[in-house]
C-alpha cells in the first residue's frame, strides 16, 4: 500500500487526479450549494454542505480496491491520486472554514478586527495558507528523512510495544506542534504523519 501513494506515483497521475478532482469537488459543491438554497438555507450551510457531499470516503474506497486486488493498476493509482487530492483539498477548507465563515456572517464573527473591512480577513488568510504550506512543506521534507530512520532504530530493539509507543508519540507529536507552532488543529496535524 505505501508505495501506490509514494510521491512518484502520485506525480505520475497528477495530469487527471488534480484536475478531476478539484473539478468534482467544484462541481459538487456548487451543486450542494444550489440545493441548499432551495431549502432556504443561507450560502455558509450551502458551503459546508456542498463540501461534505463533494469528497468520497478513503478509507471505504481503499478497502474496496483493495478486495478486487487494484490497488497498483493504472486506474487504481489514479483512483488513489484522486483521493490524496480530495484529502489536501479538505485540509485546506477546514483550516480555512472559520475565516470563510466570518466572511459570511457566522455568529462569533469580527474575532479579527472590527471596521477595517476585508483587509485583517484577507490577512488572515493568507498568514494561515503560508503557515499550512511552511508545515506541509517540513512534513514532506523532513518527514520521509527522520520518522523512518527513527522507526529503524527502534525496531532494532525487537520490542513491539516501543515500536507501538513511538509511533503514537510522532503522531501525538506532530499533531501537537503543528497546533502550537502553526495553529494547525490537532486533528489536522495528525492527519499529516500519514503522507511523511
Amino acid at each position: 500500500m505505501s508505495a501506490c501513494i509514494s510521491p512518484p506515483h502520485l506525480i505520475a497521475v497528477r495530469g487527471v487526479a488534480i484536475p478531476g478532482a478539484i473539478g468534482q469537488i467544484i462541481l459538487a459543491t456548487f451543486l450542494g450549494i444550489g440545493l441548499c438554497a432551495l431549502w432556504g438555507w443561507n450560502l455558509g450551510a450551502g458551503l459546508v454542505f456542498g463540501l461534505s457531499i463533494s469528497v468520497a470516503s478513503t478509507v471505504v474506497l481503499l478497502k474496496a480496491l483493495e478486495e478486487r486486488n487494484l490497488v497498483n493498476s493504472p486506474n487504481g493509482r489514479v483512483a488513489i491520486g484522486w483521493l490524496i487530492v480530495e484529502d489536501l483539498a479538505m485540509v485546506l477548507a477546514l483550516v480555512l472554514l472559520p475565516i470563510v465563515a466570518e466572511v459570511l456572517g457566522a455568529q462569533g464573527a469580527g474575532a479579527h478586527g472590527t471596521g477595517a473591512g476585508a483587509t485583517p480577513v484577507a490577512l488572515t488568510i493568507v498568514l494561515t495558507l503560508v503557515k499550512l504550506g511552511a508545515f506541509a512543506v517540513l512534513a514532506i521534507v523532513l518527514g520521509p528523512r527522520i520518522v523512518p530512520w527513527l522507526l529503524t532504530l527502534v525496531a532494532r530493539t525487537g520490542s513491539r510495544e516501543l515500536f507501538t509507543l513511538t509511533v503514537l508519540a510522532i503522531a501525538l507529536g506532530i499533531a501537537f506542534g503543528s497546533a502550537m507552532l502553526f495553529g494547525v488543529s490537532f486533528a489536522l496535524g495528525a492527519f499529516l504523519p500519514v503522507w511523511s
